[in-house]
C-alpha cells in the first residue's frame, strides 16, 4: 500500500500584519471576513446572542435569509455552497438555536460541504453561572457537541483573535476535504470595539501523486483486460469528472458511480454502467458478476448505501486501486493494492498521459463487455405515466425531467421517491443532482433546494423531489419561500405514507407498521403559505406548471403507494441475507 503525503500534512505559511485601522466591533470584523470569501447570502433565525451579527449585516450588502428552522437554514446554506463553490453560512442564537442547527451541520460534514456557523453564546461574565442558553464548558459545553461534526470549532473569547480565527475557520472548510466550521460568539465578545488584525493564511490544496505512482496505475490499466472506474463523492467534490472521461475513452474504460457522483461521468455515454448502490441499475452489477480484473475506486464513500450493502462484488478484482483525498476513507471498506492519497483530478490526467493506447483486439474485447452489461438493462426504457393517478414514480421521474428539460438541477429528499429518482433521471453533467447521502436526513433535500434556488436566482431551474413525508416535517420553510420569492419547485410524491419505513417493516417483520401520514390537503397546505401550489391529475399537468414558475411552486402529485424499488440499504438492516 503506497500512501502519498496528505495535503493536510503539508507546510502552511502564514503571514500576520497588524493594519492602521480605525476600531471596529468584533461583529463589524467577521462580516468583513464574510465580504472578503465572496459570500453574498446567509441564512439563519435571528435570536440575542447573534444580533450583533445581523445589525452588522444591515451595514453591507449581503443577503439576509431568515428561516423557519436554524438546521433548515443550514440546509439551505448547505444548497447555495453547493451552487457557488463558496462556503454558505449560517447564523443562529444560542442554546436551541445552534441545537436545533445540529442535524443539518452533521449532515454538512458527512457530506463534505463547506459552511460556517456563528452560533451566538451569552456574554463571558455570565459563563459558567447558571446563565440561560450558556453554551461554555459549565453550561450545553456546545464546543464538546459540534467537534466530532465540524472540521473546526472555537469559542471566541479573546476579541484581539476575531480575524485570524475567522480566517483560520473559512480555510478549513474550503480545503478537501470540505465540511462545517462553527465559531462561537459570546455577545460581549461581538460587541467590543479594537483594531482590526488581519490574518493571511495560503495553504496548499491536496497533491496529484507522483510519476512513479501515476506510471504504476497506467500500467496496470495498459495491462488489464476487464478495468473498471467507480466514482464517489471525492469524484464529484473535486471535479475529476473531465479527466476520468479523458481517461476513459483513450483506454475504453467503464465507470460507473455511486448516487453522490451521479452525472460526473454522462450516463448516456456508451462507457456508463450506470450507478452501483442506493438507485442503481443491474449494468455494473452484471459487469462485475463476469469478473474485473483491475477496478480503481476514485473517492467512494465506500459506506453501505454506496456499496450496495458492502457487497464483495466491489472487493473481488484481482488488483483494487484506491484514490482518495481523505486517508481515513482508504481500505476503509475493501482492501487496496494501491492506496493512495492525493488529488483525484490531476492524478488521473497524468494517468492517461502515461498510459498505452490499448490495441484493437484490447479495445474490441473491452466495448464488447461493456455493451453485454449495459443490455442487461440499462437501456433506459422510456415510461409514460397513466393518465389519472396515483402514478408510477418512475414514470413521474422521466416525465419530470422531460418537462423541465435536461439543464435543471435536480435534488432529491431521502425517501423511496429518492430510489425513484436516481435510478430514472438520466444526467449527463455533473452537479446537477443533488442528495445528502451521507446522513439521510428527511428534509435535507428540500432545504437543499431551497438553497440552490436562491443562490441561482433563476438562472436555473432546481426542482426538489420529495415526499409527503418530508413536506410535513419542514414544509413551514414554504413560508421563507414565499417571503424572498426564491423559485423552488416541489415535485411532492404523495402515497400518503412513509413508504421506505413501511415497505422495510412490512419485508423483514412480515406484518404492517402504522406508517400512514394525516390526511393534507397538500396544495392547500402550501398556498396557506403563500407559495403556488397545484395537484397533477393528468401528465400534461406537469408540462403545464412549468409555465407557472415566477416563484416557489409545489406539485402535489399521487403516487401508487404499492410502488416500491430495491434499497441495498435492507442487507446491512438485516432485512436480507
Amino acid at each position: 500500500m503506497i500512501l502519498s503525503q496528505p495535503a493536510t500534512n503539508s507546510p502552511q505559511i502564514a503571514k500576520i500584519r497588524a493594519l492602521p485601522r480605525p476600531e471596529r466591533r468584533i461583529a463589524d470584523q467577521l462580516v468583513t471576513s464574510l465580504i472578503e470569501q465572496g459570500i453574498d447570502r446567509v441564512y439563519g433565525i435571528p435570536g440575542g446572542t447573534i444580533c450583533p451579527i445581523f445589525d452588522s449585516l444591515a451595514d453591507t450588502d449581503i443577503d439576509v435569509t431568515i428561516c423557519q428552522h436554524e438546521s433548515m437554514a443550514v440546509y439551505l446554506a448547505y444548497g447555495y455552497a453547493r451552487a457557488t463553490g463558496r462556503p454558505g453560512c449560517v447564523l443562529v442564537t444560542s442554546g436551541p438555536g445552534i441545537l436545533n442547527a445540529f442535524t443539518g451541520i452533521a449532515a454538512a460534514h458527512q457530506d463534505e460541504v463547506p459552511l460556517l456557523v456563528m452560533a451566538g453564546d451569552v456574554k463571558t461574565q455570565s459563563a459558567g453561572r447558571g446563565a440561560l442558553q450558556d453554551g461554555g464548558a459549565g453550561g450545553l459545553d456546545i464546543m464538546s457537541m459540534m467537534r466530532p461534526i465540524t472540521k473546526y470549532s472555537e469559542a471566541l473569547r479573546q476579541p484581539e483573535r476575531a480575524g485570524i480565527i475567522a480566517r483560520q475557520a473559512l480555510n478549513s472548510c474550503m480545503q478537501h476535504p470540505r465540511g462545517p466550521v462553527l465559531l462561537q460568539l459570546p455577545v460581549d465578545v461581538s460587541m467590543r470595539q479594537i483594531p482590526m488584525v488581519s490574518y493571511e493564511q495560503h495553504l496548499p490544496g491536496p497533491m496529484r501523486a507522483d510519476d512513479e505512482v501515476c506510471e504504476k496505475i497506467a500500467d496496470m490499466l495498459s495491462r488489464a483486460q476487464r478495468p473498471a472506474i467507480f466514482l464517489g463523492l471525492g469524484a464529484r467534490t473535486t471535479g475529476a469528472g473531465p479527466a476520468v472521461r479523458k481517461l476513459a475513452e483513450r483506454g475504453r474504460i467503464p465507470v460507473f458511480t455511486d448516487v453522490e457522483a451521479k452525472g460526473e461521468f454522462p450516463e448516456s455515454h456508451s462507457l456508463s454502467l450506470g450507478m452501483f448502490g442506493v438507485g442503481g441499475g443491474p449494468s455494473a452489477e452484471a459487469y462485475l458478476e463476469t469478473g474485473v480484473d483491475l477496478i480503481i475506486f476514485v473517492g467512494t464513500r465506500l459506506d453501505d448505501t454506496t456499496t450496495a450493502g458492502y457487497s464483495d462484488l466491489l472487493g473481488k478484482a484481482q488488483t483494487v486501486v484506491q484514490l482518495d483525498y481523505d486517508p481515513r476513507r482508504l481500505c476503509r471498506s475493501y482492501r487496496a493494492d494501491l492506496a493512495v492519497c492525493c488529488e483525484p483530478a490531476g492524478t488521473l490526467e497524468r494517468v492517461c498521459e502515461l498510459m498505452h493506447t490499448p490495441d484493437i483486439h484490447t479495445v474490441l474485447m473491452r466495448d464488447r463487455a461493456v455493451t453485454d452489461a449495459r443490455a442487461a438493462d440499462y437501456s433506459f426504457e422510456e415510461l409514460r405515466m397513466g393518465e389519472t393517478g396515483p402514478f408510477d414514480p418512475s414514470a413521474v421521474v422521466q416525465e419530470l425531467q422531460r418537462a423541465f428539460g435536461p439543464n435543471t438541477v435536480f435534488t432529491s429528499d431521502i425517501g423511496n421517491h429518492l430510489l425513484f429518482a436516481a435510478r430514472n433521471l438520466v444526467m449527463d453533467t455533473p452537479r446537477r443532482f443533488h442528495v445528502s447521502n451521507g446522513l439521510g436526513g428527511m428534509g435535507s433535500g428540500i432545504g437543499t433546494a431551497m438553497g440552490l434556488a436562491s443562490a441561482y436566482r433563476g438562472t436555473r431551474t432546481v426542482v426538489g423531489i420529495c415526499g409527503d413525508g418530508g413536506l410535513l416535517m419542514v414544509g413551514n420553510e414554504l413560508a421563507t419561500c414565499a417571503k424572498y420569492n426564491i423559485p423552488v419547485v416541489l415535485a411532492v410524491f404523495n402515497d400518503g405514507q412513509l413508504g421506505m419505513v413501511n415497505h422495510g417493516f412490512r419485508k423483514q417483520y412480515e406484518r404492517p407498521l402504522d406508517c400512514s401520514l394525516p390526511r393534507t390537503d397538500l396544495a392547500a397546505y402550501a398556498r396557506s403559505l403563500g407559495v403556488r401550489a397545484c395537484r397533477i391529475q393528468r401528465p400534461e399537468d406537469i408540462s403545464a406548471a412549468v409555465a407557472l414558475i415566477d416563484g416557489p411552486l409545489v406539485l402535489d402529485i399521487p403516487i401508487d403507494p404499492e410502488a416500491a424499488a430495491l434499497n441495498p440499504r435492507e442487507t446491512t438492516l438485516a432485512f436480507t441475507s
